[in-house]
């Protein structure tokens, strides 16, 4: 076979702010690879087949990010030529490390999980099945030191971490208060039963949260003044999970809002916690992700939104959208 197209995405610098597609982040198709002789060195080769567009990536490109190489996220390929035994062609591969790209090639030592065929659409993996579901399942279990009867809000519900949170803690017996950004998002969490959802552009967040009686556990994934708000409506002995501060990823830091509700830790006996989930893993296990969640998403008792394109270019545009907050559902390329 001669060379075929591999359009790619390439990451050319980190912005100041919110990335900008085309200069950023550039769309490149005159890139080519020969799939038959394309050297693997003991790796192997990979035809794409969906790749997950997350807010988080915002801060790969401050740290990890080499100027002028494939923008990388989570991603699921077909294996199409294997130099290593552990890789069979025809299996489904996944990885953190996924080139934006139709064709990956991946090295003897590279980061990655065959695929149990679940019955499910590959994007789930992206998703629910994802990093961004085991974000939810593994913090929730790890942190929330949940009782029914509990009032737990979640901000940006409507993603797949916020949107996983609400549903596990509906099914546990907790009242569930969530917010999002858009009058389709807020009715996207009524569906999943959410008691009480609302648009925090339209309503008041400290508002709401009191008018409710206040809150047991906040699931942060906001920071910035959304966080010192809802520290403000805490209960005593309430519990704050930070999972993520999306308000602040495009700020500089002396641009950070400063929180003006500390006071509330010490005269509430709050316990706030900080949460990566790579770290949660390493020291508490997946709380049985892998048994668990999957019967839950085919039986339907756990739901997302995607927001899917069958375009690679897209993936630029969904990145902003995700970053401020005019995505609706989380952001897939599905290729095929």
């Amino acid at each position: 076979m001669s060379p075929v197209p591999n359009p790619t995405i390439v990451f050319t610098s980190n912005p100041q702010g919110v990335p900008v597609p085309g200069e950023h982040l550039v769309y490149r198709n005159d890139i080519t690879i020969d799939p038959d002789h394309v050297p693997l060195n003991g790796g192997i080769l990979t035809k794409t087949i969906s790749l997950g567009v997350d807010p988080y990536l915002r801060n790969r490109m401050y740290y990890e990010y080499k100027p002028n190489t494939p923008f990388l996220g989570h991603g699921v390929g077909v294996v199409i030529r294997s130099e290593n035994a552990n890789y069979q062609v025809g299996q489904h591969i996944h990885t953190p490390d996924y080139p934006f790209a139709h064709y990956a090639v991946f090295g003897a030592d590279a980061n990655l999980r065959v695929l149990k065929e679940e019955g499910l659409p590959w994007t789930t993996y992206l998703g629910v099945l994802g990093l961004a579901g085991q974000t939810a399942w593994v913090g929730y279990r790890a942190f929330a030191h949940a009782k029914k009867g509990e009032t737990i809000y979640v901000s940006t519900g409507a993603g797949v971490v916020g949107s996983v949170i609400c549903q596990v803690a509906k099914a546990e017996g907790l009242r569930v208060i969530s917010s999002a950004g858009s009058d389709s998002k807020v009715e996207f969490l009524k569906e999943l039963g959410v008691d009480v959802a609302f648009n925090y552009k339209k309503q008041d967040i400290a508002t709401v949260l009191k008018e409710n009686g206040g809150v047991d556990i906040y699931w942060d994934n906001v920071g910035g003044k959304a966080l010192e708000t809802a520290m403000g409506c805490m209960n005593k002995w309430g519990r704050v999970i930070i999972c993520g501060f999306i308000s602040e990823y495009n700020l500089s830091p002396s641009e950070y809002h400063g929180n003006q509700s500390m006071l509330q830790v010490l005269v509430k006996n709050l316990t706030i916690s900080g949460y990566v989930v790579f770290d949660a893993l390493d020291k508490f296990g997946d709380f049985n992700f892998w048994s668990e969640v999957p019967t839950l998403v085919k039986e339907g008792k756990l739901k997302v939104k995607e927001q899917v394109s069958n375009n690679l270019e897209d993936s630029m545009q969904m990145l902003v959208d995700s970053l401020v907050g005019t995505n609706d559902g989380k952001g897939v390329i599905a290729l095929k």
